[in-house]
Order: C-alpha cells, then structure tokens, then sequence
C-alpha cells in the first residue's frame, strides 16, 4: 500500500524578469529566452489568480497581443497554443514561437503596443506551503480536495506535473492505491482549462457519481439502526449548515 499523500499549497513570489515587449518581434524574442518559470507564469498561473470567476480570463500573452496590439488573430492562435501544446515548458515554447514565426519578421514589428504599453516578462519562485492534510485513501483526498484552499489544487494538478514531473505526484499516487477512475478524472480536469472552483466541483460530482453503486451496495449491508442514525446525523449536519449565519460560514471555509 503507498504511503500517505500530503497535501500541500503554493505561494508565488513574482519579480521582473529583466525583459519587456514592444511588438510581436520582441514578444517572439522574449519567448525564446524566457524561463520555464516565466513561460508558465504568463500561460498558465492565471488560472490560480482568480479561482472563483464563472469564465476564465486569457493568458497574459493572449490578454496582450489582443488587447494591447489588437491583433486579434494572433491572439486566438496563440490561446489555442497554449491550450492544446502546453504539456510542457518546451512544448509549449516551441508552440509559441511557431505562432510567431508565421508571421513575416517586417509584419512583427509593425505590429506594436501603444506608449507604455509594453508587455513585462516576470518571474516566479514557489514556495510551498503545508496544508496539514494527508490523504491515506481517494474517499479521503476527495474530502480534502472539497475545502482546500485553491492554491493547493493548483500546485498539485497543474503546476507540479507541469514544472517538477519528477516529483511525487497527486495523480500517480491515485493510480498507486488503485483508483484509476479517479486518476483519470484529474487529468480532465487539468485539461479543462476552467476556473478552479469549476475544476472542484467537476471533481467531487464525477467521483460521487462513479462510486454511487459501490456507496449503495456498503450501504445496504448496513444495519437498519445504523442507518437510521447516519441519516439522522446527515439531517443534523444539514440544519447546521442552514442556520450558521453566512460570515462565520465563509470563515471557516478559509481557514
């Protein structure tokens, strides 16, 4: 049986990368010379930013090349780089240079930002943070992933695949204890591409309706009495939940 998986959460130190964008050609140039750290930052950090929007808001690169230069052509390519080559630093840098690159060097230029309008490369360092969850089974890292702050989500779905592929990973250790079903659900997730509450949610509901059968065969080899007290306690926890006044609720979710 694997060891217990910790859950842990993420915090992004972000700094100037020491590179700024004028127009597509420099843009290109930045791109080439960037970081892994600074690749993933402007493609893919965004969704940790704003968890709880009902719609994603684009990458930085896309959010500058179609709000700043107005080329909204380019833009849309280059969302769609992202979306579907961005498995890894390198991939996804060879993605966006062959956007780039499509476009004649003269044409580049030309197409430029306005004044102090260019585009800021930044850097990321992580620093991780403990979560003081750990997770001997799937039915137990569900309970966790359900009120996790959303960083930790992040890191261990997204980040940690994407920037440490040899670390311990959240998926692997899914597939270890023998719930590939599972396992299989977190990599849609990530692929998604959806804010992070939906990402949660997504998860929970499909987990619970995957095992609703094997929940339902446990349940009816409880005793009557017994289930008769688990319904009352699931009652009691419902009135709870109902009469707790919103403020106090919302506290406790973020601590």
């Amino acid at each position: 049986m694997p060891a217990p998986f910790e859950l842990q959460s993420v915090v992004h130190l972000v700094r100037p990368a020491g590179r700024t964008a004028h127009d597509l050609d420099q843009l290109r140039q930045g791109i080439a010379d960037s970081s892994p750290e600074t690749l993933f930052y402007h493609s893919l950090q965004h969704q940790l930013r704003q968890p709880t929007v009902e719609e994603l808001h684009p990458a930085d690169f896309t959010g500058w090349v179609n709000g700043v230069v107005q080329d909204r052509e380019t833009a849309e390519r280059i969302a769609f780089a992202i979306e579907q080559r961005g498995g890894s630093p390198d991939e996804l840098r060879d993605a966006l240079l062959e956007v780039l690159d499509a476009i004649p060097p003269r044409t580049r230029v030309q197409r430029d930002s306005p004044e102090d309008g260019d585009f800021v490369f930044l850097d990321m360092e992580s620093v991780l943070v403990a979560t003081g969850r750990e997770c001997h089974d799937t039915g137990e890292l569900i309970g966790h992933l359900g009120d996790v702050n959303p960083a930790a989500l992040f890191y261990h779905l997204i980040q940690q695949p994407w920037l440490s592929p040899g670390a311990p990973s959240l998926i692997a250790w899914t597939r270890e204890v023998g719930d590939e079903r599972l396992a299989q659900v977190l990599e849609q997730s990530v692929r998604s591409g959806r804010p992070l509450e939906a990402v949660r949610r997504s998860i929970v509901r499909r987990w619970r309706r995957s095992t609703l059968g094997r929940r339902l065969a446990a349940a009816a080899r409880v005793p009557e009495d017994d289930r008769r007290e688990q319904g009352r306690r699931a009652v009691a926890s419902f009135v709870r939940r109902m009469t707790t006044p919103t403020e106090t609720t919302d506290d406790a979710r973020h601590r």
